[in-house]
C-alpha cells in the first residue's frame, strides 16, 4: 500500500469536504422551498444493491415535486447494469459524496439518506413495494440485445420462461473464505429436476441462473437454458431475465433480489431460517426440514427459537438439516402455478396460513425482521399438509 498516496487522497477529500460546508448552509436556507437530500448506495452485493435501488426508485417516482434526492455509489459495482439503471432513474454522481462527508463532519449524519442495507438488511419493513406503484424500464437496445441471446436457443418473443437459482458450495468459495459457515443454505441442483421437468412439460422455458455454480444441469431439453455455465452470461442478461421471467425459483440468495425489485413472484425453497422469511413480496416459501438428535422434527416455534445464520450453530444444538426432496420442491412450484391460474386455497389451507402467520407474528423476534406484510406472502401449503405437527 502506498501510504503517501493514501494520505494525500485523505487530505484532498478532507479539504473538499470542508469546502462544501458553506453549500450545506445554503441548502438549509432554501429547505422551506426546496428539500435537497444526499445519500448513497452500497453496491458491492447485488442483492442489497438491487433492493435498495428498487426502494429508492419507488420513492423517487412517488415523491413531492419540491424534493430532490441525490446519491453516490459506494464500493465495488456488483452488477454494471444496475449501475446503468441507477444513473438512468436517479440523480447519481460521485461528487455528492462530499456533501455526505460534510454532514458527517458536522455531526448531522441523520440528514443523510442511509441505504436500507444499513437500516434493515435491505428488508422492506415499511411497505415501500406494497404501497408505491413504480416501473423500471430497460431501453429498446437493451431489450433487443437480451432477446437475441434467447433467440439463439430458438426462443420466440412472447414465450414464457421461469428463472431458477440454486445456491451451492461454489457461491462463496466456502471451502476457503466462508469456512463452511453458510453451507446450511446450499442445495443440490439435481434435486430440482422434477420441478424443472414439470415446468418444461407445461411448455415453459426454464433458465438456470447463477454466476458461480458447482455443477451443470444434467437435464437436456430444447427449452432448458443452463445460463449459469454459459460463457455469454452478462450483467445485462442477469437483470433482463429477472425482469421478464414469469416467476422466479430460488433458495434465497443474491440474484432473486433483482426479481423482487421488479415485483416478480418468487418460490423460495430450502429456505432457512424461517424467522427471516421474505414477507414483503408475493411469494411462497418452503424451508429445509430440521430434526433433533432423537429424530423428532422441529415445530414452527422450535424453528423460530433456533433461527441460526451459521451452520456450526445448528451442529452445536445437534440439529440435523435435511434438504427438501425433489417431489417436495415440485409441489412448491405446482403451488405457484395454481396461484397463477387463480386457484383458491381450501378452507383448511387458509386456516393453516392464518395459524402460521399468527405464530410467527407473536414471536419475540418478529418485529426485528418484519413490518408491513404482503398478504400474498405465504408458507408452503404442501409442507404444512405433509407435516401435520409443524404448527402445534
Amino acid at each position: 500500500m502506498n501510504i503517501k498516496r493514501l494520505t494525500h487522497t485523505h487530505v484532498m477529500h478532507g479539504i473538499l469536504t470542508v469546502l462544501h460546508i458553506p453549500l450545506l448552509l445554503l441548502i438549509y436556507a432554501i429547505k422551506p422551498f426546496l428539500k435537497v437530500r444526499f445519500g448513497y448506495f452500497s453496491t458491492d452485493r447485488i442483492g442489497h444493491f438491487a433492493l435498495d435501488l428498487g426502494y429508492a426508485i419507488a420513492i423517487n417516482q412517488n415523491k413531492n415535486k419540491n424534493e430532490i434526492n441525490l446519491y453516490y455509489l459506494q464500493g465495488n459495482i456488483s452488477n454494471a447494469q444496475l449501475k446503468v439503471i441507477a444513473k438512468r432513474e436517479l440523480n447519481i454522481s460521485q461528487y455528492y459524496k462530499y456533501f455526505v462527508y460534510a454532514y458527517t463532519m458536522l455531526g448531522l449524519g441523520n440528514n443523510v439518506i442511509v441505504p436500507h442495507r444499513r437500516k434493515s438488511g435491505s428488508r422492506d419493513t415499511v411497505g415501500i413495494m406494497r404501497n408505491f406503484t413504480y416501473d423500471i424500464l430497460l431501453s429498446t437496445h437493451e431489450n433487443k440485445m437480451s432477446e437475441l441471446y434467447l433467440e439463439r436457443y430458438r426462443w420466440t418473443k412472447g414465450e414464457r420462461f421461469i428463472c431458477i437459482n440454486v445456491r451451492d458450495s461454489a457461491f462463496a468459495n466456502e471451502s476457503k473464505s466462508e469456512m463452511g459457515r453458510h453451507t446450511y443454505r446450499n442445495s443440490d441442483i439435481d434435486d430440482y429436476e422434477a420441478a424443472t421437468n414439470y415446468l418444461l412439460d407445461l411448455g415453459y422455458w426454464v433458465v438456470r441462473m447463477g454466476k458461480k455454480v458447482e455443477n451443470p444441469f444434467k437435464i437436456r431439453h430444447a427449452k432448458l437454458i443452463d445460463y449459469a455455465v454459459d460463457s455469454d452470461r452478462s450483467d445485462l442478461l442477469d437483470i433482463w431475465l429477472c425482469k421478464n421471467c414469469e416467476f422466479f425459483i430460488s433458495t434465497g440468495t443474491g440474484i432473486d433480489s433483482v426479481a423482487a425489485m421488479f415485483k416478480k413472484q418468487i418460490v423460495f425453497v430450502n429456505y432457512l431460517p424461517i424467522l427471516i422469511i421474505i414477507s414483503w413480496i408475493n411469494s411462497i416459501t418452503l424451508p429445509k426440514r430440521l430434526f433433533w438428535e432423537n429424530g423428532k422434527e422441529l415445530s414452527l416455534t422450535e424453528h423460530l427459537d433456533n433461527s441460526f445464520l451459521n451452520t456450526y450453530q445448528y451442529k452445536d444444538k445437534k440439529i440435523k438439516i435435511v434438504n427438501l426432496t425433489s417431489d417436495e420442491i415440485k409441489c412448491a412450484v405446482q403451488e405457484m402455478i395454481n396461484r397463477l391460474d387463480d386457484l383458491c386455497l381450501t378452507n383448511k389451507q387458509s386456516q393453516d396460513q392464518s395459524k402460521f402467520w399468527n405464530i410467527l407474528e407473536n414471536h419475540k423476534l418478529y418485529d426485528k425482521y418484519h413490518g408491513v406484510r404482503d398478504l400474498n406472502a405465504s408458507f408452503g401449503t404442501s409442507f404444512l399438509k405433509n407435516n401435520q405437527d409443524f404448527l402445534s
